[in-house]
C-alpha cells in the first residue's frame, strides 16, 4: 500500500515578494507589509522549507502570487534540488494579488485544470442574499475556487481549492470600540460572513452535483475558509450557523458526510491561527481556518484512494521550526498559519 499526502499551505502574501505586474517578473530585496521592511529571501526561504519539510505530495497554495512566473522563480529558486523542481504547479486566474496555486510532485502526481465545462456549477455567478435585506442578486466568488483533476497511479482524484472571502474589516477595531459606529461595524461583519456562508453553501451544492453523477466519486475540497468549527461572536449572536457546518453537510443524509481531516488532531491542537479578538477581547485566541475535507468515497472505501486512518493533521512542527525571534515579523515566519495535512493511500 502506497500513500499520498496532501497538504494545504497559506503563503501569506507572497505576492509582497516580486516586482509590480507591469515589470518583469522577479524578487524584489525587501518587501513592505503592515509598515515593516521583511527580507525577501528571509520569508521565502522560510516558507520553502517549511513545505520541504511538511514533504507532502499535494499542495494547495493559498495567498500565492499574482503570476504564474513569479510562483516558478519561487519553486526554481527555493524548492528545488540539483537544479531541478521539486514541484509542478498549476495556477488560478482568479483572486487579484492573492490567487491559488496546486503543487505537485510530477513525479508521483500528474495534475490539470478541471475542464470550464465540469468546473462551471461551481464558478458560475449565482443568486443569493448577501445583504440580509430579503433581496436576491448575482453574486460570485470573491475569488473563484481552483478546480484540478489529478491522477494518482490511474486513480482520479478532484481537487477544490478555496479562499473564501474575508471577515477583515478596514478600521474595525476603531468601529467596533467606538459605540457610535459600532452598528456599522456589525453590518459589515454580517454581510461578510452572510458571503463566507453563500460560498460555501455554492461549493456545498457543487460537490453534491458531482454525487449525484457518480456517488463514488473522490474528491478533496480543502485550503483556507476563513471560518472554524462552532460559532463566533457573530455567528452565535446574529447569524446562528458557521460555514465548515454547511460544507460538511447534513446528518439527515450521512451517507453524504463529509469527512472533516483535521478532526484526527487533539482538541487543544485544533487549530490554524492565532490572533487577538477585539471583540470578545480574548488574547492569542486559537482559531481553525484550514480545513480539508474528503469525499464520502474517500472515507468509505468506495474509492481506490481512500484516507489513511488518523492522518488528518496540523504541521504544528514544521511551522514551530521557522519561527525566528517572537515571530511577529513577515520575515521571521514562514506563515501566519499553521498548514493542515492528510494522507490517503492506494494499491
Amino acid at each position: 500500500m502506497t500513500t499520498l499526502k496532501i497538504t494545504t499551505v497559506n503563503g501569506e502574501w507572497m505576492n509582497d515578494w516580486f516586482t509590480p505586474d507591469a515589470q518583469p517578473a522577479a524578487f524584489k530585496p525587501t518587501f513592505s507589509r503592515d509598515g515593516e521592511q521583511g527580507i525577501t529571501a528571509e520569508a521565502a526561504g522560510r516558507l520553502a522549507k517549511m513545505i520541504s519539510d511538511i514533504d507532502a505530495d499535494i499542495i494547495a497554495l493559498v495567498e500565492a502570487p499574482s503570476r504564474a512566473a513569479e510562483l516558478a522563480l519561487f519553486v526554481n529558486e527555493y524548492l528545488s534540488v540539483d537544479g531541478t523542481a521539486t514541484y509542478d504547479f498549476v495556477q488560478g486566474d482568479s483572486g487579484g494579488s492573492q490567487k491559488l496555486a496546486l503543487l505537485f510532485k510530477p513525479d508521483r502526481v500528474t495534475a490539470a485544470l478541471t475542464s470550464s465545462t465540469d468546473a462551471a456549477p461551481l464558478i458560475e455567478p449565482w443568486l443569493a442574499d448577501v445583504d440580509g435585506d430579503g433581496d436576491l442578486n448575482e453574486y460570485a466568488f470573491t475569488r473563484n475556487p481552483l478546480c484540478c483533476t489529478a491522477d494518482v497511479d490511474g486513480a482520479r482524484l478532484e481537487v477544490v481549492v478555496a479562499h473564501l472571502k474575508s471577515n477583515f474589516i478596514n478600521q474595525g477595531r476603531a468601529m467596533w470600540q467606538d459605540p457610535a459606529r459600532r452598528p456599522e461595524f456589525i453590518r459589515a461583519a454580517l454581510r461578510n460572513r452572510r458571503r463566507i456562508a453563500n460560498e460555501a453553501m455554492h461549493i456545498r451544492r457543487a460537490m453534491e452535483q458531482r454525487m449525484d453523477a457518480d456517488p463514488d466519486s473522490a474528491f478533496v475540497v480543502l485550503g483556507d475558509l476563513n471560518d472554524g468549527p462552532g460559532q463566533d461572536y457573530f455567528e452565535e449572536m446574529y447569524l446562528a450557523h458557521n460555514v465548515t457546518d454547511i460544507l460538511v453537510g447534513s446528518p439527515y443524509q450521512p451517507e453524504r458526510l463529509f469527512g472533516h481531516a483535521q478532526a484526527d488532531v487533539a482538541e487543544d491542537q485544533r487549530f490554524s491561527a492565532v490572533f487577538d479578538d477585539f471583540v470578545t477581547e480574548e488574547p492569542q485566541r486559537h482559531v481553525l481556518l484550514d480545513h480539508i475535507l474528503l469525499s464520502p468515497a474517500l472515507m468509505n472505501g468506495g474509492s481506490p484512494l481512500s484516507k489513511v486512518p488518523g492522518s488528518g493533521r496540523l504541521e504544528h512542527d514544521a511551522w514551530a521550526a521557522q519561527i525566528a525571534a517572537d515571530g511577529s515579523a513577515r520575515d521571521e515566519r514562514a506563515s501566519d498559519h499553521r498548514p493542515a495535512s492528510v494522507s490517503l493511500a492506494y494499491a
